[in-house]
């Protein structure tokens, strides 16, 4: 009886869950930038204090581009992970759930970071948000990666364990941060520029 509850309950397409979370990505990617305010000087000022306001925009700016590019890395890597699933059971409906949970908290914590770029605490909520969803991420890489009654039986697990190393790069990179915001807040959001860089050699073939 608990297993044709389990189904009732969870039978979910595979298409379904996607479009769900290919909704929660765009509008958490379109709405970051909402966190950077226009200047709107008086127009008699304009000409003179225009661009003083738009240069103070810049770490707001620099941070909605960081922010974007590491949803836009985490959407590509939860549509590669799951390229690999055929069935969603209960488990990875509810880790897929909280990961949306952390990652519509995005927009919030990067606009508290961009406006206060030099606080501890404001860069720190930023990173403590990119860590939570490196985990759970994670997890999810890791539990379609043990779970073979989710996926296709010819998948490539060597792939599908890069995705997982790609994952945790995210937490690792975030963790970093936050020990360089200790010292330097502003600095410290430079660490993600380290992304791409890692990503990319880890997507190079092992040597033989």
């Amino acid at each position: 009886m608990s297993g044709l509850i389990e189904r009732l309950e969870y039978h979910i397409s595979k298409n379904r869950l996607e479009t769900l979370v290919d909704g929660i990505f765009t509008i958490a990617m379109t709405i970051l930038v909402l966190g950077i305010t226009p200047p709107k000087p008086d127009i008699s000022q304009a000409h003179a204090v225009l661009t003083g306001q738009i240069i103070d925009l810049l770490p707001e700016v620099f941070l909605f581009i960081v922010s974007f590019l590491i949803l836009a890395g985490f959407w590509l890597s939860h549509h590669r992970q799951f390229h690999f699933v055929r069935v969603i059971d209960s488990r990875l409906l509810w880790i897929n759930i909280f990961l949306l949970i952390s990652l519509v908290f995005i927009p919030f914590s990067t606009d508290v970071a961009g406006d206060y770029p030099d606080i501890l605490v404001a860069v720190l909520l930023f990173h403590l948000n990119i860590i939570i969803i490196g985990l759970i991420f994670s997890y999810h890489a890791h539990y379609i990666f043990r779970s073979k009654n989710l996926c296709d039986p010819n998948i490539d697990r060597k792939l599908l364990q890069t995705q997982l190393y790609q994952s945790v790069l995210i937490t690792v990179v975030a963790s970093i941060a936050v020990i360089v915001s200790l010292v330097n807040p502003e600095v410290s959001l430079l660490v993600y520029l380290a992304i791409p860089i890692a990503g990319y050699f880890l997507q190079q073939p092992a040597p033989e």
